[in-house]
């Protein structure tokens, strides 16, 4: 800013930085200029006329050029006063960057990761070692996880029925987990179950809360010997394989190195469990005492404004990742056979049958029904469906279920009273016919119905050809839905539709009200029509 000020005529400057500039004084220089000479001067309608010296006076503002100097994330920076406030923008932007990535890095670390747990796969494949899926677990109804590692194994016993054959070990199991799921454990109760000449089943399994030991099951693994030990007597497979196991788990950091083993009795003094026979072995081979120290540690590095940025991206596209993922992976759907599943593989109550189909074999008809029940996907839901079903049959109705064969939406055929056997799916034509029924409710106009696949009819087609080849039907079989014979709306519209569709469908309904002698009478040596030589 200047001043300017008259002192006895003369003109000083000031100045509050020093410039080579002065003040000019306009009175001093109005009387240096010499008037001009005009002799004549003509004006005629103007009133913008001035006569004599007129001084305009200027004001300039002269911007301050001062310069900043610094260093901005390591590089040398040169800015005006003007690039200060975009300065503090981008170092707020980089300050907030940092603290959104942190929070969101916490909460991927410790909320959304946690939270993706799964069953822990110990990796040891044996012949003795059951996994859930190879004994058709049911699902649990609830899971926890442990922190591992856990410093203890707590053995006790079922008290239940000694097993040691493999199928009779898998029904005990299964018995196991059911009276457990009606006390409202959510599941079988131990980690891992042992049971006769060494086989092992996972129970819970590695890494799953347990239920057998009560306030020690978040610190402890669970391993319940299978029979009564008060009088069963224990085999050196048991303890082999059990050693085996706790290997296993000291390696993959469920065991911590210096584990301890005890008994039930030892920590709960109101039972008697693993009972004599197993404690009097605990003090020999089992208590081990294993390496097994993992430190994690994570270090924080500075980040530029790139980088935040980045970080930024990744953490949200991780959270977005882990949110949308399902929490559980799909299993494997194994099973003992591809196609053809025996009683014996889907684990079915025995049954004394009275009734056979030897009058009239080989059968001419062939009738398909539906259950109208759940849908099955897999080879250990379909197992579990018939022996619900099965159940159902033989408790409430006092026979075993109706059908010869069942077909699962899985794709596979399931042996239920199997062949030459008399059903109990069609009043007034079980005895001269075979009874299939496709698990699943296919009425179309029903919500959620099932659809029949490509797969079930080439598994249908496959047990069929399975009855011609060992004499169980006539080469000229007949198929009829259920609705066609009886008054049911059995098999349903989408099975229904399908079926008749195959070749050998009955489509002119010889068999509706006839019985069996007639229908054998009349039919035993008229074949019904033409079948090819290479079927």
């Amino acid at each position: 800013m200047w001043r300017s000020r008259e002192d006895t005529g003369q003109t000083v400057a000031q100045s509050r930085v020093p410039a080579e500039l002065s003040v000019i004084d306009e009175s001093a220089i109005a009387s240096a200029i010499p008037s001009p000479a005009v002799a004549n001067l003509n004006i005629s309608k103007s009133s913008k006329v001035h006569i004599g010296p007129k001084f305009v006076s200027v004001t300039q503002n002269v911007q301050n050029a001062e310069t900043l100097k610094g260093r901005f994330l390591g590089l040398e920076l040169v800015s005006t006063k003007q690039a200060r406030r975009l300065r503090c923008s981008v170092a707020v932007f980089v300050c907030w960057a940092l603290v959104v990535a942190s929070a969101l890095v916490i909460y991927l670390v410790y909320v959304a990761l946690p939270n993706q747990q799964f069953r822990l796969d110990i990796g040891l494949n044996e012949t003795w070692y059951l996994r859930r899926g190879d004994w058709q677990a049911m699902n649990p109804y609830n899971v926890r996880f442990l922190h591992l590692p856990v410093p203890k194994v707590i053995i006790g016993h079922s008290a239940a029925n000694y097993c040691n054959q493999r199928y009779r070990c898998i029904e005990q199991m299964i018995i196991i987990q059911q009276d457990h799921l009606r006390r409202e454990l959510s599941d079988i109760g131990p980690n891992f179950l042992v049971g006769g000449n060494g086989f092992i089943f996972e129970g819970r399994g590695a890494n799953v809360h347990g239920a057998m030991v009560g306030s020690l099951n978040s610190r402890a693994i669970s391993i319940m010997f299978m029979g009564n030990y008060i009088h069963d007597q224990p085999d050196s497979k048991q303890f082999e394989h059990l050693n085996v196991l706790l290997d296993v788990l000291v390696r993959e950091g469920v065991l911590r190195q210096d584990y301890t083993l005890v008994g039930h009795c030892q920590v709960n003094f109101d039972t008697i469990s693993p009972g004599p026979h197993i404690m009097t072995q605990l003090e020999l081979p089992l208590p081990k005492y294993l390496w097994q120290v993992i430190k994690n540690s994570s270090r924080t590095e500075r980040l530029s404004c790139a980088a935040a940025l980045i970080v930024l991206i990744v953490c949200v596209a991780l959270i977005a990742y882990f949110s949308v993922m399902t929490s559980k992976t799909k299993e494997e759907d194994r099973a003992p056979h591809e196609w053809r599943i025996t009683r014996e593989m889907w684990l079915a109550r025995p049954y004394n049958y009275t009734y056979y189909t030897y009058d009239f074999e080989p059968l001419l008809l062939v009738v398909i029904q539906n259950t109208v029940g759940p849908q099955c996907h897999r080879f250990q839901a379909c197992a579990a469906e018939l022996r619900n079903l099965q159940g159902w049959f033989i408790n409430d109705m006092g026979y075993d279920i109706p059908y010869n064969f069942a077909v699962g939406n899985d794709g596979r055929v399931y042996e239920n009273r199997g062949w030459s056997v008399e059903g109990a799916h069609t009043r007034g034509y079980n005895r001269c016919s075979m009874g299939i029924g496709f698990l699943g409710d296919y009425r179309g106009e029903m919500e959620n119905h099932a659809v029949v696949t490509p797969e079930q009819e080439n598994r249908t087609q496959l047990i069929l050809a399975e009855g011609v080849k060992l004499g169980y039907l006539r080469r000229d079989f007949l198929v009829v839905g259920a609705k066609d014979i009886s008054d049911s709306a059995s098999p349903g519209s989408n099975l229904y539709n399908a079926i008749r569709r195959w070749p050998n469908y009955d489509h002119q309904n010889r068999f509706k009200g006839l019985s069996c002698e007639q229908i054998h009478e009349k039919y035993k040596d008229t074949p019904l029509y033409e079948v090819p030589k290479d079927i």
